[in-house]
């Protein structure tokens, strides 16, 4: 501080408010320290005020002293109670500190009496304690004050004595209860304003007055001053040091500062004055009485200039001008007087005298320097050095207000000791006085764990926390006394132990009379005679039966602390009497939830001390960094809670706790320094002023570096110089945006010590890298939780002090991170289930957090990511990436790919035989750790023993993470129990992730292998009932596909039965006709659920002669063998269950006796046409040969054939009750009405089929549990109901109602009148639907004909009601059965009644999946993100320069990559644009050549594909597309793939560029579109190879198409569409008609000469010439009557039934075959007539009708049989098979599709060449404009010349670092002055040019500067140069698939069936119309995109 020679050498460092007092002998020459002042406490001790209110008193007292700077120089005080007497307690000069004053006061005790004199009182502290006896100042002029609390009203006059006080210059300030006199308080008190009345004198509301009380307190000085009076002026430097541009900032400046004031005439006024060479007055002090007028003033405000600066002038021009009455100040009134100087250079002039007088004066100087201000000067202007503040740069001016604002308008203190007020923690005893009486019984064990675990948390020992235990009821049973059990162990096993007393009667008052007489006394080991605190924990769970008020006054009376746990019916005002506050009492919900309290009442017993909490009383600087961003915002006021909590534990004052608090998120924002508040109510109330700064992202590392730079500065108020601990605690929900290692390391070696607090996402990892030591960080996975870990932060906070932090030592992050370069294979298995789906971001989030952590590359970490429901999905590989940044990428694309079960030994089974392989990207040959990390969510849908113990096998170490799931299931699967982690719910994962983190980095493959030999390997436990059952069943054409579908569905029954199982039964099926196949082995499915799963699936094969004999062999062979899973060698019985139905055409004998001698019990089942004497001679046992007459009646022999297999695994039934299918986890709920034909189109036996098919599905659909409601109604011409939805509640009722069912006949069939029947009278609530429960409503119809009315708007009616409609049509009704069903995946076709069991399975898995669906299950609120990588290619003539002969290439490219990079959103994507990048290559003879990568397309990426021009040729080879194939496999895999080729014609042969395009359409490319050039050769040939354009396939693209880029983004669209969110098909609107032909514009401006083209050759007759200029389009035709359809060839051998789609329009083009050899151009004929019906021919291959899907399965044409070998493991998915070679010419069939392009016509004369018109207007509406720029911030001048540069000054000292300010224009060069110190680091310049030299010497390093701004994000540059060779390579790519191996097993057969007979010819309906079709029969998608399922 600067001393000057009239200051007393004490003076103190700040300012009152209310400016200085002056003694009358001491006016002239000295100054009066400000904050010296005597103080008298009278308090009310009479007997009308509770004892609790006097001791709430003294504790308020007692923080208002906390507040205050007590000593013999300083504050002086004194306390007295009064009620009819006074007694003083101590006098001014009886303690001389602090410490002193506060012990006193806490012995305080109130003394009595019935009668409240307060007037006889204030007489007697006038006369007797403001005397200079009792150690008042008044020869000093210390002011005197008095703070009086009272209860009541007093008995005497106190009008007379207030008014002698204020004669005497006594100030008081009264503070009453509710039970006072308002009016004489304010008779008593100085001033109105100083008269306090509380709620009622307890903690809360007296601290809530608090600063209201200390303000006065602080500031009055004997005369009446406002606290918001103050004179200030700026005097503002306006020389050419500051200059025109950085004016404006300094302008911002002041405007900010007095935006923050309360300007005006009788409170704050402003003056201000500019200087340079000699100052001038802008406004003096009484110039403006309006803060407005004021702005208005300074808005225009412009710089003085001038060269000169005169600071002394200037400092005594506004001492004589401007700080007296004729300037406008109130200096006579004593209101303050401040000075806020603002210089940017030094003075020219002397400044001391000028400061010296204005110190005289009484006048506080404020200094801010600028840019070359002198900081040693600037101190000795200001009052006190801590009052000048240094700027680097003028930017950095407008934030300075908020470190001003406090000292300009508030008192700030100096440095005064701090006195503890709790004793040391370590000490004190504790009392647990527990209700043990019959309110406890069955629920005294919660209550004893309680006990236990608060004792556990407290340190005891006998110089520590000593504890005693007594439970009681009618009386007390002591437990423990302290002196008893004096140790933790010892207590803690003595609670242990403990019963409960048992008592019919709870007496609570003598039980505490009881502790308070025999237990709170030095005998029972108590310390309360040494002041050590004693606290009672009080359980009550009861009313007490005794009276407790005389035992509650006792307590209270004494210095026990209660605390009350409130339980049961104990009586909460009962409880109230004990307690100082009802905050005391803490309330148990219920006995066993009392746990929940037990961290309240441990941090309560850690931190109250005499009823108050304890309080940080020793220096720290404690710093709030928040997270202000965007994801912080539903828990910003949770933050901000938080932070409250934490400073009102805190002991803020200037000399003990300062606070500041930092928001952040992509910038940073300071809410206020740590000099902007002095107490803790202006920093509470400034946390609750908080809003929230919003940003996209938190980066934590700027905000670290912002905090080092400008709040741990002296400036913003730090004392880190003094030595004062800094504390950080950085509170964060997300993982940083930027870097926290660099800024956390300065900060830590700077002495700041950061403490990590994360929530929800953060990174707990980033968390310990950034805080002092790991340890510090903590993490909780919701805002929510924050309170849970507040009081360990509170608390560590209180701990660090100066001699904690000697102690420890700072971590600093190692790069590389945990475990860094180390090798590990990491195999992410998560579930992607229905269940896990809602929360599967969460999944998806801890993977990516886990994999920053780790090192990953390929030669360190490899990472993999599989997916699991019913099957597992691979995601992606081990060496499928190499790069940390690609594997996040992959990660962050996961969505789940669904399913209900999860069958999670499947998964694991999956990853062992497939991931954990050397191909596979595994290094588990060369010794890396394997380690899989499980993520369920349930318990496995089937066994997971046996995969887990295989996976370990293999050495894999699994860690398991669930929620919900079975823990002994986790065991077995994980390496060791403690690496089994369970959640209630995947928000909990970020907890996990340093506990998953620890095993991956830590583990070694030696203690991996160590675990794993622990692990028991035991043999497979064959169970008693176990067995292995075969079925072979006869698929021969005999059987035909009716008897298939009886077998298949006996044979399921058969499996219902059997206990299936690994180690129960296992089953195995083959189907046979003329040779083998295997349906599944015995080993492939482990569960009931999927082995019914697999026969479901079965199909009938077909086929002829049958060899029963041969089947025979391969089940000998390939069945009952170790590796196909049986257990013959173990003893397990083997059965062969063989159905047969007809004879066998190959020898039996020899296979049958193999079967026989092996040991397999073989059964026989056969229809009327088998030999029962050959099924016997197999069987070799009449007893187990069975017979039936179809094979529908196999139903009949169920129980006789189970009996056949003994009792292995056999599940007991009573015979002829069927058991039902397992039924689903969820219960199925639907109303279900039958519609069945019942006229002529079914004969009478027929209708008997129809019914027995209802019943069949009714029987297999409606499972136990299940709540489903049926109803029937029969119609020919009119509908007959037979029964309604409410009539029968069981499955038994529904299928007996079905079978009565008579038929009804009649000629004709109305469906319409059918389906408006169920409208009406079925799907209502009268008819007992439960349409308006949302349970599914289901509409079925069977018909065998047209109906007589058009049915559509029926159904389409029933359809928009909410009811979904299934449709079974016989015979030719194809066209009908699409326009009843709601849509195409519930309408089925079969040709005749035989066929209609075939469709059971199909109809029942559709009826199910409709079961489960909401009533609109097309619609989805999730968003699909679709991103497309399109390739543009194109190729040219090889003679000359594509761009050269093809003018408009480069036109057109331009515009169609503009027009296909602005897709609009598509139907899934939620409102978002699908996400373009496109590439633009082209292929020459030598190789590829690109223009550019997949990038988002920016005009100025064009000038690289104009550099093409100069690399011709370029050609469309075979190579080209492969080309393309390459470049797509480094594209992200989640894309979608599109190519568009620019091509004038082929290059290379046009079946290798098939293959080319087949290969590339296997890669996973969408589409291949081409586009014709001009005189493009053969565009029809070409298109060809194309694929994936939808209904717009056979419609060339030219480039003359006039809106050729709207054709090509409207096939994007449609693409994506298809992709993204699977519609198959989407009309747009129509094109608007073309515009009218614009006007002739002016003729253009001639152009420049040409350069001169070369001569060329002599050229010979020309070719024809270029075709003219294509004419405007025409408008699309409609389409034409379809022709009569040719007659169908022969038809081929029966194949499966396809997928049956809808009628009409034709489909893309499908799956292309090798094109045959081209035949002559024929001419085209007429259509000839319909031909007769050929003959039946052989079965021929179905093709699927549709659009064309992804590649299909495997051919169906059967190639050559090869050896059979052994089974081998299951490979990975081959690529399909080579295509067949061409067969043999068919017959002459119809007419296809298109037919050949007619005859070129007559080329017309060239028209007259017409202007350009404008273009037309499009159709549809364009894409949305791009963003604008942001808007600039704030007003911002015009920057100013630079002036020229001024002398050199001397060498200043090294200011702060501020930021970077604009950059200057160059000056001109000074002379060359001597070398100075070295300055701050400038901003970096621009690049200069190469320069050329030799290498000069190494520097010394440079002093480490502070991190700069982050810059702004930079342009793309353009690609560099090709590099040398580098290294080694990265990993090519999969080489060229080898020779086909052998032939694999076959797979299982597909659903299709037969197709139908030919259907009658439908009606044309055109592609809108059919889409149109879609829209109408869904009820609630209507508008919207629909995906045909």
């Amino acid at each position: 501080m600067r001393r000057h020679r009239h200051l007393c050498s004490v003076a103190i460092l700040c300012l009152f408010l209310s400016g200085f007092a002056v003694t009358r002998a001491q006016q002239q020459q000295a100054v009066v320290e400000v904050n010296k002042r005597d103080i008298v406490f009278l308090v009310d001790g009479s007997s009308g005020l509770e004892v609790t209110h006097f001791n709430a008193i003294r504790d308020f007292i007692m923080k208002v002293i906390q507040k205050l700077e007590i000593g013999q120089d300083l504050i002086q005080v004194s306390v007295a109670q009064y009620a009819d007497t006074v007694k003083p307690e101590f006098n001014f000069n009886t303690h001389a500190s602090k410490k002193e004053v506060v012990t006193s006061l806490r012995r305080m005790k109130p003394i009595g009496g019935s009668v409240l004199r307060t007037g006889a009182a204030l007489d007697f502290v006038r006369n007797n304690m403001f005397t200079r006896a009792a150690g008042h100042r008044e020869a000093e002029g210390v002011p005197k004050l008095l703070v009086l609390f009272t209860g009541g009203r007093s008995r005497d006059e106190v009008s007379q004595p207030a008014q002698e006080l204020k004669r005497s210059r006594v100030m008081c300030l009264a503070v009453g209860s509710r039970a006072a006199d308002q009016a004489e308080l304010e008779d008593v008190a100085f001033d109105s304003s100083l008269v306090f009345m509380p709620a009622e004198f307890q903690v809360a509301p007296l601290q809530s007055m608090l600063p209201s009380l200390l303000a006065p307190l602080r500031t009055l000085s004997g005369t009446e001053v406002h606290a918001n009076q103050r004179d200030i002026i700026f005097l503002l430097d306006g020389s050419v040091n500051v200059g025109r541009t950085s004016f404006p900032y300094v302008r911002d400046f002041v405007t900010n500062v007095v935006n923050s004031l309360d300007v005006g005439s009788d409170r704050i006024r402003v003056g201000l004055v500019q200087f340079s060479d000699a100052p001038v007055t802008e406004f003096s002090l009484d110039t403006y009485h309006s803060k407005a007028d004021l702005l208005t003033h300074l808005r225009g405000l412009q710089l003085q200039g001038g060269s000169g600066l005169n600071t002394g002038s200037a400092l005594s021009y506004v001492r004589a001008h401007h700080f007296t009455e004729a300037g406008g100040s109130r200096i006579r009134d004593r209101v303050p007087q401040l000075l806020l100087l603002l210089a940017a250079g030094p003075s020219e002039d002397a400044v001391l005298p000028a400061a010296n007088a204005l110190a005289r004066e009484g006048v506080l100087t404020f200094c801010v320097g600028a840019h070359r201000a002198d900081k040693a000067e600037l101190e000795q202007i200001a009052f006190n050095p801590s009052l000048v503040y240094l700027m680097d740069e003028f930017s950095s001016l407008p934030a300075l207000p908020q470190q001003l604002l406090q000292p300009l308008t508030t008192y700030v203190s100096g440095g005064v000791e701090e006195v503890p007020l709790a004793q040391p923690e370590s000490k004190r005893d504790i009392l647990f006085l527990f209700d043990g009486s019959a309110n406890l019984v069955g629920q005294f064990h919660p209550v004893r764990d309680f006990l236990s675990r608060v004792i556990d948390e407290l340190d005891v020992k006998p110089e520590g926390t000593r504890v005693a235990v007594a439970q009681f009821s009618d009386d007390v049973k002591v437990e423990s006394r302290f002196n008893e059990h004096q140790n933790k162990p010892e207590i803690l096993s003595h609670v242990k132990k403990m019963k409960i007393k048992m008592g019919k009667t709870l007496n609570l008052g003598y039980a505490l009379d009881y502790a308070l007489r025999f237990l709170f006394v030095k005998s029972a080991g108590s310390r309360i005679e040494d002041g050590v605190p004693q606290f009672l924990v009080l359980l009550v769970a009861g009313r007490s039966f005794d009276a407790v008020e005389e035992q509650a006054r006792l307590l209270k009376q004494s210095d026990v602390v209660p605390f009350i746990l409130q339980a049961k019916s104990a009586d909460p005002v009962q409880l109230e009497l004990l307690v100082p506050s009802p905050a005391f009492i803490l309330v148990a919900e219920s006995i066993p939830k009392i746990g929940e309290l037990q961290p309240q009442i441990v941090n309560l017993l850690k931190t109250v001390q005499n009823g108050a909490p304890t309080a940080v009383s020793d220096e720290k600087d404690v710093m709030f960094l928040l997270d202000g961003s965007d994801g912080v915002r539903s828990g910003f006021s949770l933050l901000k809670d938080f932070v409250q909590r934490v400073v009102e534990g805190l002991d803020v004052g200037p000399d003990r706790v300062r606070v500041a608090v930092v928001q952040y998120s992509d910038r940073t924002r300071p809410e206020f320094y740590l000099n902007s508040y002095m107490d803790q109510q202006g920093v509470v109330n400034a946390v609750r002023r908080l809003s929230l700064l919003g940003g996209p992202i938190p980066n934590t590392g700027a905000a670290l570096n912002f905090v080092l730079r400008n709040i741990l500065t002296s400036s913003a108020g730090s004392r880190m110089t003094q030595g004062v601990p800094q504390l950080l605690i950085v509170l964060t929900a997300d993982r940083s945006g930027d870097d926290v290692r660099g800024p956390s390391a300065v900060l830590k070696s700077g002495g700041a010590v950061p403490i990590g607090v994360g929530i929800g996402n953060a990174d707990i990892t980033e968390m310990q890298t950034l805080s002092y030591i790991p340890d510090f960080a903590v993490t909780v996975p919701t805002f929510g939780q924050l309170g849970e870990v507040q009081q360990d932060i509170s608390q560590r906070v209180t701990r660090l002090d100066r001699e904690e932090l000697k102690r420890l030592q700072p971590i600093f992050p190692t790069p590389g991170g945990p475990d860094a370069g180390s090798k590990k294979d990491v195999v992410f298995l998560i579930d992607g289930s229905q269940r896990a789906g809602p929360e599967f971001q969460y999944i998806r989030t801890l993977i990516e957090r886990l994999v920053d952590s780790l090192d990953v590359g390929f030669d360190t970490t490899r990472v993999a990511v599989i997916q699991f429901s019913e099957d597992p999905r691979v995601e992606f590989l081990l060496n499928a990436y190499t790069s940390k940044d690609e594997v996040r990428n992959a990660v962050r694309r996961l969505r789940p790919k669904g399913g209900r079960q999860v069958n999670l030994g499947g998964a694991l089974e999956y990853v062992t035989r497939n991931i954990f392989k050397r191909p596979l990207g595994s290094r588990i040959e060369e010794g890396v750790p394997q380690f899989l990390v499980l993520v369920s969510s349930g318990k496995s849908g089937d066994e997971v023993d046996d995969a887990a113990l295989e996976l370990k096998r293999h050495g894999v170490a699994p860690l398991t993470v669930a929620k919900n799931a079975d823990q002994e299931e986790l065991v077995k699967i994980s390496l060791s129990p403690e690496y089994v982690f369970s959640v209630g719910t995947f928000r909990e994962l970020p907890s996990l992730e340093q506990k998953l983190l620890t095993p991956i980095t830590t583990l070694t493959l030696e203690q991996i292998q160590q675990m794993l030999a622990s692990t028991p390997y035991p043999p497979p436990a064959v169970q008693s009932d176990a067995a292995d059952v075969v079925f072979l069943i006869d698929s021969s054409d005999s059987v035909r596909p009716e008897g298939m579908a009886h077998i298949r569905d006996f044979i399921m029954r058969l499996v219902q039965r059997l206990r299936v199982g690994p180690n129960k039964v296992r089953v195995g099926v083959v189907q046979f006709s003329d040779d083998a196949s295997e349906g599944f082995f015995l080993k492939t499915h482990k569960s009931q659920a999927a082995v019914l799963e697999a026969i479901r699936r079965l199909r009938f094969r077909g086929g002829s002669p049958r060899n029963v004999g041969k089947a025979l062999e391969f089940v000998a062979r390939n069945l009952f063998i170790k590796s196909a899973g049986s257990r013959i060698e173990d003893g397990v019985p083997q059965h062969l269950v063989l159905f047969l139905g007809g004879r066998s055409q190959d020898d039996v004998s020899k296979f049958a006796q193999v079967l026989r001698s092996s040991g397999i019990v073989s059964l026989g089942v056969g229809d009327r046409n088998m030999d029962r004497v050959e099924l016997q001679s197999i069987t070799d046992n009449p007893r187990l040969v069975f017979t039936v007459r179809e094979f529908r009646d196999l139903p009949n022999i169920q129980e006789n054939v189970l009996n056949s297999f003994g009792p292995s695994g056999v599940t007991p039934a009573p015979p002829g009750v069927d058991t039902p299918m397992p039924p689903r986890t969820d219960k199925k709920k639907a109303d279900i009405v039958f519609l069945l034909d019942g006229s002529i189109n079914f004969q009478r036996s027929s209708f008997q089929e129809v019914l027995h098919f209802v019943s069949e599905i009714v029987d297999t659909v409606y499972g136990e549990g299940d709540s489903i409601q049926v109803g029937l109604v029969q119609y020919n011409s009119d509908p007959t109901d037979e029964f309604f939805l409410r009539d029968f509640s069981t499955k038994q009722q529904i299928i007996d109602a079905i079978n009565k069912v008579v038929y009804k006949g009649g000629r004709h069939a109305n469906t319409k009148v059918g389906l408006e029947h169920l409208r009406l009278n079925h799907f209502v609530p009268e008819g007992g639907s439960r349409l308006d429960q949302r349970v599914p409503q289901i509409a079925f119809v069977i018909t065998g004909g047209k109906s007589t009315e058009d049915a559509q708007e029926a159904s389409l009616a029933l359809t928009q009601r909410g009811v979904k409609v299934f449709a079974v049509g016989l015979g030719h009704v194809d066209s009908e059965v699409g326009k009843i069903a709601s849509n195409s995946a519930t309408a089925f076709r079969v040709g005749n009644i035989q066929e209609l069991s075939e469709l059971k399975e199909q109809v029942l898995e559709t009826l199910d999946d409709a079961m489960h669906e909401i009533l609109c299950p097309g619609v989805t609120d999730v968003s699909k993100a679709c991103n497309l990588d399109v390739i543009l290619g194109f190729d040219g003539s090889r003679d000359q320069n594509v761009f050269v002969t093809q003018k408009g290439l480069e036109s057109k490219m331009d515009t169609v990559l503009n027009r296909i990079s602005q897709m609009q959103g598509l139907s899934c994507s939620g409102g978002r644009t699908p996400t373009v990048q496109v590439s633009v290559m082209a292929n020459t003879p030598s190789g590829p050549v690109e223009a550019f990568d997949f990038a988002e397309y920016q005009p100025e990426l064009f000038e690289k594909f104009r550099n093409m021009r100069g690399q011709h040729p370029y050609v469309l080879t075979a190579d080209t597309l492969k080309a393309y194939q390459s470049k797509f496999r480094r594209a992200s895999p989640d894309s979608v793939k599109v190519v568009i080729h620019f091509t004038d014609g082929a290059d290379g042969d046009l079946a290798d560029l098939q293959r080319a395009s087949e290969e590339l359409r296997q890669e996973g490319v969408r589409a291949l579109i081409l586009v014709g050039l001009e005189r493009v050769a053969n565009l029809e040939q070409l298109m060809a190879l194309e694929f994936g354009r939808g209904f717009t396939y056979n419609r060339p693209l030219r480039l003359n198409l006039l809106d050729l880029d709207y054709e090509l983004a409207e096939q994007l669209d449609n693409i994506a569409e298809k992709a993204c969110c699977g519609v198959p098909c989407k009309c747009s609107g129509q094109r608007g008609d073309r515009g009218p032909i614009g006007s002739i514009g002016p003729k253009g401006v001639s152009g420049e000469d040409g350069y001169r083209g070369y001569p060329g050759d002599e050229g010979g007759p020309g070719e024809r010439g270029p075709p003219g200029v294509n004419g405007t389009q025409g408008f699309q035709g409609c389409p034409g009557q379809r022709g009569i359809k040719g007659s169908r060839g022969f038809p081929g051998e029966k194949g499966e039934l396809g997928e049956i789609g809808l009628d009409g329009l034709d489909g893309e083009d499908g799956d292309k075959g090798v094109p045959g050899s081209s035949g002559e151009k024929g001419s085209p004929g007429r259509r000839g007539d319909k031909g007769p019906k050929g003959d039946r021919g052989e079965r021929g291959d179905a093709g699927i009708r549709g659009d064309p899907g992804d590649s299909g399965r495997d051919s169906q044409q059967r190639g050559p049989k090869g050896e059979t070998g052994d089974i081998g493991p299951m490979g990975l998915p081959g690529r399909d098979g080579v295509p067949g070679q061409a067969g043999e010419p068919g017959k002459s069939g119809g007419y296809g599709r298109r037919g050949q392009a007619g005859a070129k016509g007559n080329t017309g004369g060239p028209g007259q060449p017409g202007s350009a018109g404008e273009p037309g207007t499009r159709g549809a509406q364009g894409p949305a404009g791009p963003t604008g720029p942001p808007g600039l911030m704030g007003e911002q001048g015009i920057p100013g010349p630079r002036g020229s540069g001024g002398p050199a000054g001397a060498p200043g000292e090294r200011g702060r670092t501020g930021p970077l300010g604009r950059k200057g224009e160059p000056g001109d060069p000074g002379a060359k002055g001597g070398i100075g110190s070295r300055g701050p680091r400038g901003e970096t310049g621009d690049d200069g040019r190469d320069g050329f030299g030799s290498e000069g010497r190494k520097g010394k390093k440079g002093e480490r500067g502070f991190p700069g701004y982050p810059g702004p994000k930079g342009t793309p540059g353009d690609p560099g140069t090709g590099g040398a060779p580098g290294p080694k390579g990265i990993r090519g790519r999969r080489g060229d698939s080898g020779p086909p191996g052998t032939v694999g097993q076959k797979g299982d057969p597909g659903y299709p069936g037969p197709p139908g007979h030919k259907g009658n010819r439908g009606d044309s309906i055109d592609q809108c119309a059919l889409i149109q079709s879609i829209k109408d029969k869904c009820p609630c998608c209507y508008g919207k995109f629909m995906s045909v399922t």
